[in-house]
């Protein structure tokens, strides 16, 4: 009789989301937001705790036109309350007040406890791109007045689910435009942005992703055209940055996540792993043990060869990684992807 209730109450937890321990070690795998007849792609997004123990999801919608990069599009979000497998309604977090769009989701709790949003307000294709910042004091619910971090007259791009908080308490949030990678830095939780050095390999970089090392120094990943990711380090908190160079995710140009493993303190990339390849197949993942000095546990993710993958993002939950990217095949879907930390080691 006692098992009978221990294996009841245990299954009980697990319905309602339970605690990392208890959930299964199994992935678990959503098209969280897929494309209908009037919304041509969903794309680039960013994932957030926030209070009772839920999940924000942020993400472009593309509501017109064929899905191109500069198409109509507004940044929507949803709820969950079960650990991601499961999400509420969509609604709007910021409607498009671009000449073109809005996108390219980033989100950061601030000291205050606010949740801070970053995206791109794009004007024009190649001219005029601006990163805008925006508050919530209700979880997501309500947002403030658009704050512009870059000047105008440049097209100054971010990229989907980074954004980072040294122990320190500055925040590197990073961004590049015109083949330069760099970080704006802010001192004093987000109300002034001054930019970093600027670092550019070869013919440039774009779209950095950085994580702040076991020892105080800063590593920034970027993607160039080049065969893969060039890597600089900063050792004064992302001001200055070492000559890039290439490191061992090699693969074709597009964006690569950086995280790092709770469990463990290893760090996690996911990346397209696919050296001159014509499109973005497969998304791969690795794991280093030694701060990016070297990279193992090499593992695809998504490797059909029907399809392409692009845009991760992860926000760890416990020992689960939830994992953002967009396909392909069939218009352009946002995939959710939950895999335990142990999977990345199998």
């Amino acid at each position: 009789m006692l098992l009978s209730l221990v294996c009841a109450a245990m299954a009980a937890s697990v319905a309602q989301g339970g605690n990392a321990e208890m959930k299964s070690e199994e992935p678990y795998h959503l098209v969280v937001a897929p494309v209908g007849e009037q919304n041509p792609r969903n794309s680039e997004a960013a994932i957030i705790p926030i209070e009772g123990g839920k999940l924000l999801l942020g993400w472009t919608e593309f509501y017109a036109g064929s899905g191109a990069d500069h198409g109509p599009a507004r940044i929507s979000g949803k709820v969950s309350a079960d650990g991601g497998r499961t999400w509420g309604e969509r609604y709007t977090l910021v409607e498009n007040d671009g000449g073109c769009n809005v996108m390219e989701v980033n989100f950061l709790r601030l000291r205050d406890n606010r949740i801070s949003l970053f995206y791109c307000q794009k004007n024009t294709e190649g001219t005029d791109c601006r990163v805008m910042m925006r508050t919530s004091s209700d979880e997501g619910k309500t947002w403030s007045t658009a704050k512009q971090i870059s000047p105008d007259n440049r097209y100054t791009g971010l990229t989907n689910g980074r954004c980072i908080r040294l122990k320190s308490g500055r925040i590197l949030l990073e961004t590049w435009d015109s083949g330069d990678s760099y970080c704006y830095i802010s001192d004093d939780d987000g109300e002034n942005w001054r930019e970093s050095q600027r670092i550019k390999p070869g013919d440039g970089s774009w779209e950095p992703a950085c994580i702040e090392l076991k020892d105080g120094r800063v590593l920034m990943l970027t993607r160039t055209g080049l065969g893969g990711q060039y890597q600089s380090i900063s050792s004064d908190g992302g001001e200055t940055w070492s000559e890039p160079v290439p490191s061992a995710l090699v693969g074709t140009a597009a964006p690569v996540s950086i995280s790092r493993i709770p469990t463990t303190g290893d760090l996690l990339a996911i990346w397209n792993h696919n050296p001159g390849a014509p499109k973005r197949n497969p998304l791969a993942a690795a794991v280093s043990k030694d701060e990016g000095a070297t990279w193992e546990h090499f593992r695809n993710i998504e490797d059909d060869a029907e399809d392409a993958w692009a845009y991760p993002a992860v926000t760890w939950v416990g020992n689960e990684a939830l994992l953002t990217y967009f396909n392909y095949s069939g218009g352009l879907s946002l995939q959710l992807k939950i895999l335990p930390a142990g999977w990345f080691y199998e």
